[in-house]
């Protein structure tokens, strides 16, 4: 399936589906369209030509894309929802398959609809971002490939090209998306191109903070994290996106650590990756890089099908708690330079960093219009990051350390437990004592342990009494003091140490006696 001189060529000998693998899902959309001009385009005939499966798939026709999402939504018993109806585009969301251990996984297919943006398919394409997304196949005709770009021979050549000297300007967040397409693909932005994206960096501040989110989180929820934010700081984008890393390069590396502070943070990027990757449940992440990474694997295997579901989860708008995560990676040391301090001994010090890049982490989250809880959960991981370490150096994880632990980080403690071990690879590399490493497997094993099997003992223990219990018992009045009451008495009873009704009165009452004498 070819084309030259920018025509539509045929494959000649072609099966129906053409010579490139299509999702079997186009078919059935094909099935329900069957009056309209529609096209397959974008990233699903971009990974096709490359043999990579694809569930997103792009739908552009002549007439409302809304009309037609809901047609075949409807047609497939699949959900539906309005991206833009000024634009005319819907999306559908359909689950195939079942997860039952004896079935085939599910499969979860995004299905966008949207209206022709200009009066001929060709038209339409030459006004896209990249030649690689610039592809279309005809429903009515799945053996036809119109290219008018040469996005076939830019996609085998691994090339990033820009459709247009002004592809960039005329969207900025295209600047982005080229990153992401580049380090994801393994291909190479065109020469010109990255020009245009360099140029295309300070035309971000005037694009909606939605969509720098969205298209910046494609990234952190997507492969390669690491290098993709290395090359939106070289390209001057980062520091638009998340301007609180704009000064980390600079930093001169305190010790332990032979790097920078920037250098720093995306080595901890490498490292998340490759702990959250090892620690998901996938056949083919078995084997561990090293000795190192084999031990964490080995004692923390227990927990890699509730790790991978609490990655996995999204917290809201479909963005995953793992995007999350990588975002607060990004962020965690952003307050390094504000609170550095150096004493007599010439020792350097960063006091209240966590807290500062918290409040800074929160604010940024919040402009770029993440959920309330995602911003919280963003903001629990910087402001806790540190946290770890102080549990390491208190000997043996108690129960009543993990339900500390937990009440302080809440929902972004194991998170934080598998920030931790990164950040500890990171700071330390191939020096790391292997003593150190083994201690903090053991302290995330614990909190682990205790969040996913022994929640209802040692973090969320069953009240054995209730505030009204305290106002009827003890002819207290509402106030502070009974959750204070309450939390003293949730603690005894996370630790172990109050396991019935009669101990905990008398734990009550101890603390009532020691109020009551002071």
């Amino acid at each position: 399936m070819g084309m030259a001189n920018g025509n539509p060529s045929r494959a000649s000998g072609s099966p129906p589906a053409g010579r490139i693998p299509f999702p079997a899902i186009v078919e059935e959309i094909r099935s329900h369209l069957p009056a309209l001009e529609a096209y397959l385009v974008g990233g699903a005939v971009r990974d096709s030509l490359l043999g990579r499966p694809s569930s997103d798939i792009d739908i552009i026709l002549r007439g409302d894309g809304l009309q037609a999402a809901k047609a075949v939504a409807g047609a497939l018993g699949a959900a539906f929802y309005p991206l833009d109806s000024q634009r005319g585009i819907g999306r559908v969301i359909l689950i195939r398959g079942t997860s039952a251990p004896e079935s085939r996984p599910a499969m979860r297919y995004t299905l966008d609809f949207a209206s022709l943006r200009a009066p001929t398919i060709r038209e339409d394409l030459e006004a896209r971002d990249f030649t690689a997304n610039a592809i279309a196949v005809p429903l009515a005709d799945p053996d036809l490939m119109i290219d008018p770009l040469g996005g076939e021979r830019d996609v085998r050549g691994g090339i990033l090209r820009a459709c247009s000297p002004h592809a960039v300007a005329d969207d900025p967040v295209r600047a982005i998306r080229a990153i992401r397409l580049a380090t994801q693909l393994g291909f190479r932005v065109e020469k010109e191109t990255k020009e245009q994206v360099r140029a295309g960096a300070p035309l971000l501040r005037k694009v909606s903070a939605e969509r720098v989110r969205d298209e910046f989180f494609r990234i952190l929820g997507g492969k390669k994290v690491g290098a993709a934010i290395h090359s939106l700081e070289a390209l001057g984008m980062l520091r638009v996106i998340l301007p609180e890393t704009a000064g980390l390069a600079e930093m001169r590396p305190p010790p332990p650590q032979r790097q920078n502070i920037w250098e720093h943070t995306l080595r901890t990027l490498e490292c998340l990756e490759v702990l959250v990757d090892l620690l998901a449940v996938s056949p083919d992440r078995e084997r561990a890089p090293d000795l190192t990474l084999g031990l964490a694997r080995d004692r923390l295997r227990r927990f890699q099908p509730a790790l991978e579901e609490h990655l996995t989860r999204p917290l809201s708008d479909e963005r995953s708690a793992r995007g999350l995560l990588f975002l607060a990676a990004i962020l965690h040391d952003a307050a390094k330079p504000e609170t550095e301090t150096i004493d007599a001994m010439g020792q350097t010090h960063y006091l209240g960093h966590e807290q500062m890049g918290a409040d800074w982490a929160f604010r940024r989250a919040a402009a770029l219009r993440f959920s309330n809880e995602e911003v919280q959960y963003i903001s629990q991981i910087v402001r806790n990051h540190m946290r770890p370490l102080l549990l390491q150096s208190g000997g043996p994880v108690t129960r009543r350390a993990v339900f500390r632990f937990f009440r302080a980080t809440g929902p972004s403690g194991v998170a934080v437990c598998l920030f931790f071990l990164a950040d500890m690879l990171a700071t330390f590399g191939p020096e790391l004592p292997p003593e150190k490493w083994q201690s903090a497997v053991e302290m995330a094993h614990s909190l682990l342990e205790g969040y996913f099997e022994r929640a209802q003992e040692m973090i969320r223990p069953t009240p054995l009494l209730s505030g009204d219990d305290l106002i009827r018992r003890f002819g207290l009045a509402p106030g502070p003091q009974i959750g204070e009451l309450l939390d003293a008495l949730r603690e005894a009873q996370a630790a172990g140490e109050v396991t019935s009704l009669e101990e905990a009165v008398t734990l009550i009452e101890r603390g009532l006696g020691r109020k009551q004498s002071l």
